[in-house]
């Protein structure tokens, strides 16, 4: 299947309870048009926005991606408009209605601010607008590390990636999808919004992820598909129920983390639908997915290459390792970024000959699917001199029924380096019996000097572990 941008229309969108057709989006981004047009200056090659889970939001995000300029698409938290590098001076960012009040924080960034009017219901009769056809836009990394770097990826590199996920899941125009990720996010971005704009299906918006929310969403309609993070499916499968469970989509996708085994089980037991792993990244979006029958998939497998993807495991792509064999993880892909930072500068990311390194290590097995271990970054010395994968203290603390989730960090110590690891665990977790756990599965140089259970890790605004944050806790500071 070949998709046209060019023919694409605002999905229709179930918000709070209201439905909010096609036309009436479309509508509400044409009338803004003259507007935004007269608000550009000649001389601007970029425009902004912060994409919020807001039905004033997606139509003013559609009212951009009509201009010949890339799209940057920013968090609606100010606190995260910084990047490296920065938002080029005088960019004009856009504020819907809904948004108006963030207008004194573009200007004290230096940005040029523009506050978009109130839409006048039935001013502007739908009109046949060429919606996406900015050449591309711009979002950003994490930040788990550091500030968040602005990735440009062309509109085109997300058509195809969309297009992988439909050929993948087999989707049609038949399946609603649900928008419980940030909007704003790479993520959030392609599986929900592109998703069901490029499938002409509707889109269940959640403003903010919350339990209550999203189970009642699922009680108004049929949905098809739902791209979420761990997090929210454990929120799903521990919250309580007034009644029997909802239907939820029957494709649950699962990234930007690691699911364990517990919330896997208690997810599916409630629901009768298997959350599927998946791997991708903000530099190119879908890469694997676990395709498997419910009954046989792995929660700690993200399945196979999506259609178009090339994986290999080494040091080197052109000599990879042999099947089982763990190392770092390159793939081959048909779309990919241009490039870090704001278009027309740009940074490329090195690769070697086609093939794109990753942080991440892993293993193929037998029949190409992918298990994850941890990141190469992540990797460091003792104090003794061992080197230390978080992955493989993570496999065993991930193990145990009442861990959901798990960071492990260097932590500085008179001796020099030790281990260090944080669990999230909504229970009374016996410290001592996860330590009989490690003790029993790894080499004394990979046991924890400092171990501790948390019921929710602090978490940044995508959902990832906050590090920074964890290695206070674990060295005991509040700051």
């Amino acid at each position: 299947m070949t998709l046209d941008p060019r023919l694409a229309r605002p999905p229709a969108i179930v918000f709070k309870g209201r439905s909010w057709p096609s036309e009436e989006l479309a509508a509400i981004a044409g009338g803004w048009l003259d507007f935004v047009h007269a608000s550009v200056p000649p001389a601007a090659e970029l425009t902004a926005l912060p994409l919020a889970n807001y039905v004033d939001a997606i139509a003013l995000f559609f009212a951009l991606s009509t201009l010949p300029r890339p799209v940057v698409i920013l968090p609606p938290d100010p606190r995260a408009w910084q990047s490296r590098p920065a938002l080029p001076a005088e960019t004009p960012i856009f504020l819907p209605p809904s948004l108006a009040t963030l207008a004194g924080k573009g200007d004290a960034l230096g940005l040029r601010t523009v506050v978009l009017p109130d839409p006048r219901p039935g001013s502007a009769a739908p009109r046949r607008t060429p919606f996406l056809t900015s050449p591309g836009f711009v979002n950003f990394t994490s930040g788990s590390t550091g500030l968040p770097q602005p990735v440009y990826i062309l509109t085109r590199s997300f058509v195809r990636q969309t297009e992988a996920i439909l050929e993948a899941c087999r989707l049609a125009s038949a399946h609603a999808v649900v928008a419980t990720l940030p909007l704003s996010t790479h993520y959030g971005f392609g599986q929900a919004l592109l998703l069901a704009t490029l499938l002409g299906s509707p889109l269940g918006l959640v403003e903010r992820f919350d339990h209550r929310s999203v189970l009642r969403l699922f009680a108004e309609g049929t949905y098809g598909y739902w791209a979420a993070t761990p997090l929210m499916v454990d929120a799903l499968a521990r919250a309580p129920l007034s009644g029997p469970a909802p239907a939820v989509p029957g494709i649950c996708h699962v990234s930007a983390g690691r699911l364990s085994g517990r919330v896997f089980r208690a997810f599916r037991d409630r629901f009768g639908v298997a959350p599927r792993p998946n791997y991708g990244q903000t530099e190119n979006g879908f890469i694997t997915v676990n395709t498997a029958p419910d009954d046989r998939i792995d929660p700690g497998n993200v399945g196979r290459p999506a259609p178009g993807i090339e994986l290999r495991i080494g040091e080197d792509p052109a000599e990879p390792y042999p099947a089982g064999q763990l190392g770092r993880v390159w793939y081959r892909s048909p779309w990919y970024m241009e490039g870090y930072g704001f278009p027309p500068r740009l940074a490329p990311r090195e690769h070697r000959g086609g093939w794109w390194p990753t942080r991440d290590v892993g293993a193929l097995d037998a029949a190409g699917s992918l298990t994850l271990a941890g990141r190469i970054d992540d990797c460091f010395k003792t104090a003794s001199g061992y080197l230390v994968n978080p992955g493989e203290i993570t496999n065993v603390l991930m193990g145990h029924p009442a861990v959901s989730d798990v960071v492990i960090l260097p932590l500085t110590s008179s001796a020099g380096t030790d281990i260090g690891a944080l669990v999230e665990s909504d229970g009374g977790i016996d410290l001592d019996a996860l330590r009989v756990a490690v003790a029993r599965a790894l080499p004394p140089w990979l046991h924890p000097q400092r171990l501790a259970a948390i019921e929710a890790l602090p978490r940044l605004a995508g959902g990832k572990p906050d590090r920074a944050a964890c290695r206070a806790l674990l060295l005991g500071r509040t700051d």
